[in-house]
This record gives structure tokens, C-alpha cells and sequence, in this order.
């Protein structure tokens, strides 16, 4: 796979999204419903994961915990 600008492997990318929304949704990227080849695309767009994050949430309008 291409290197993402954020400077991050996909696997670290994946982890600090998960982190993320468990830090501020207490839900995991499984529990989101994400699927892989959703996930690296973002990643290959060079998506920040915190940016990511913050989109979904505002998207669905969740409540950070």
C-alpha cells in the first residue's frame, strides 16, 4: 500500500481511530460498523484520524461521554 501523508502506517492509522472513538463515543471502530476497504480509503485520502472522528460524529450527531 501507498504511504498515507499523515506519516502513519495503516495499521497505527486504524488503532488511533479506534482509540479515538472509544475515547470520545465509547463505541470501537467495529461497533461504528466500519469495513476495511472503507477504512483504507479514507486512509489512502490521507484522512487525519481525529478528522475522521470528529466527521462521524458530527454526522450522526453523537454525544461525546
Amino acid at each position: 500500500m501507498e504511504a498515507s501523508t499523515t506519516n502513519m502506517a495503516y495499521p497505527e492509522w486504524r488503532d488511533a481511530v479506534d482509540k479515538r472513538l472509544l475515547e470520545i463515543y465509547c463505541i470501537t471502530i467495529a461497533d461504528a460498523g466500519f469495513d476495511e476497504k472503507y477504512l483504507t480509503d479514507l486512509w489512502q485520502s490521507n484522512e487525519h484520524p481525529s478528522a475522521f472522528v470528529e466527521w462521524f460524529g458530527n454526522k450522526y450527531d453523537l454525544t461525546s461521554v
